[in-house]
């Protein structure tokens, strides 16, 4: 038997039925008694998992039939760096030391969540002049030190550093820079028990309230690339009073509408399968595809938005290593354990085409939302100036769904909006065309909404 806390709150009448029927609002909690054949659990765990494989083999093959032309078109691009980054810095939990090599000097903390995880924070060394505070968050299978990639004086956070402003890093749950919790073990199935919904609602909340104690500020401005995006709408929308904390923010290529993407199809082609399981299954560690990755890592760099095409110290490109014909080249971050919640949570998006919380399958979304279906997203909760930065060629996030997300935000909000072409989803950390176009739009849109301390 396992005990399964839900929410039995009354809607009450003056709001939407979604926006009052999250876990994380007040309300009172029952308790009821789950039966768990365990026969019933290893079947049903041995058919996901092969299931898994043969999605994941069917991805492969579609992935590596399309290498050739990809690799054949990143050796056409003419890039030239003036600052490169060499491969030693891909070394995981690096983020302090590639501070200190880039100059600056960087102080380590811990941050705890409610839930018991143990949340890693940079703080650069701040000067004696602050304009305010500036936090910046990562991306799925990402951490902090994505920040640097393009080395000193290109980079945003060191740009807003010269500026004058506070810069602060955040890693969330389970992270390459946060990989504890107070009880749970990494290899225990609970640890990955969390999509961006946990990452915003209770790690951004966290962290938020932390630097607003340590800085003795109102507010912070936000950075956030891809998944921080979906994290810190949850939050806005879930807990409100955290827009009034929010000085500005700004969002690179957020995804909350993707059914518009190029995982559409994908999406939509698991959903039956799916719909035979139990959301119990879908919070395990994600191990399959991190072990093919290790097999074929410049393929899964290319899938997966990492950090795949540095150069050398020579200012030219490495490609696959001789003799190593499955070595990445040079820069590719590793690609770090994910939970597959967080992958079945956008899945969970890409095909609905709504911006909603997780879906549970019928009996617990009553238990725990009082409703079959998963609610949306309380969007016109967002109160706080949002800006939204987006590329037309971005495959991941598309520009549609993002036209859509500003649609869906109150109109009485300071919301601004800009689409940059020729970007794609990584275009945004890692392309150096990023310093003149996105950064620069960001430092005046911070710099707007900054008052001198």
């Amino acid at each position: 038997e396992k005990l399964i806390r839900i929410d039995d709150r009354v809607p009450s009448n003056d709001r939407p039925v979604s926006c009052v029927s999250s876990p994380y609002r007040s309300g009172r909690f029952c308790s009821i008694l789950i039966n768990f054949e365990e026969t019933t659990t290893v079947r049903v765990t041995m058919i996901v998992n092969f299931l898994n494989v043969i999605v994941s083999a069917l991805l492969l093959v579609n992935l590596l039939a399309g290498a050739s032309q990809t690799e054949a078109y990143q050796v056409r691009k003419e890039i030239s760096f003036n600052w490169i980054r060499e491969s030693s810095d891909v070394i995981r939990n690096q983020t302090a030391i590639l501070l200190q090599r880039d100059g600056y000097e960087s102080d380590r903390m811990q941050v705890r969540t409610d839930d018991g995880y143990l949340l890693t924070v940079y703080r650069m060394l701040p000067k004696k002049s602050r304009l305010g505070v500036v936090l910046f968050h990562h991306g799925i299978r990402q951490s902090s030190d994505m920040w640097m990639f393009l080395g000193p004086k290109r980079s945003l956070a060191y740009q807003l550093y010269e500026a004058g402003y506070d810069v602060w890093f955040s890693n969330s749950r389970a992270s390459p820079e946060s990989e504890g919790h107070e009880r749970l073990d990494r290899d225990s199935d609970h640890y990955w028990d969390f999509s961006f919904h946990e990452i915003g609602v209770e790690d951004l909340s966290a962290v938020i309230d932390y630097i607003i104690a340590a800085t003795d500020r109102k507010s912070l401005h936000f950075v956030g690339y891809s998944e921080a995006g979906s994290a810190i709408l949850a939050l806005l929308s879930e807990l409100p009073g955290y827009n009034q904390k929010m000085a500005s923010v700004e969002l690179i290529a957020p995804p909350a509408f993707m059914q518009y993407g190029q995982f559409a199809w994908i999406a939509r082609m698991v959903q039956p399968i799916r719909a035979l399981f139990p959301w119990s299954v879908y919070y395990t560690r994600d191990a399959l595809p991190t072990q093919i990755c290790t097999l074929f890592r410049n393929e899964c760099c290319s899938l997966f938005g990492q950090m795949n095409d540095r150069g050398t110290g020579n200012g030219t490109r490495t490609e696959r290593s001789p003799g190593s014909p499955n070595r990445p080249r040079a820069g590719c971050f590793d690609l770090e354990d994910v939970s597959l919640k967080q992958l079945e949570h956008y899945r969970q998006i890409i095909a609905s085409g709504r911006f909603q919380q997780f879906d549970y399958g019928y009996a617990v979304n009553l238990h725990r939302y009082k409703r079959n279906t998963p609610p949306d997203y309380c969007l016109w909760d967002v109160t706080a100036r949002i800006a939204l930065h987006y590329g037309n060629k971005d495959k991941t996030v598309d520009w549609r769904g993002v036209e859509q997300l500003a649609r869906k935000l109150p109109k009485t909000m300071e919301l601004q909006k800009t689409l940059y072409k020729g970007f794609s989803h990584r275009d945004f950390y890692r392309s150096p065309k990023t310093q003149a176009t996105v950064y620069a739009n960001i430092l005046k849109s911070i710099k707007r909404h900054s008052t001198v301390q």
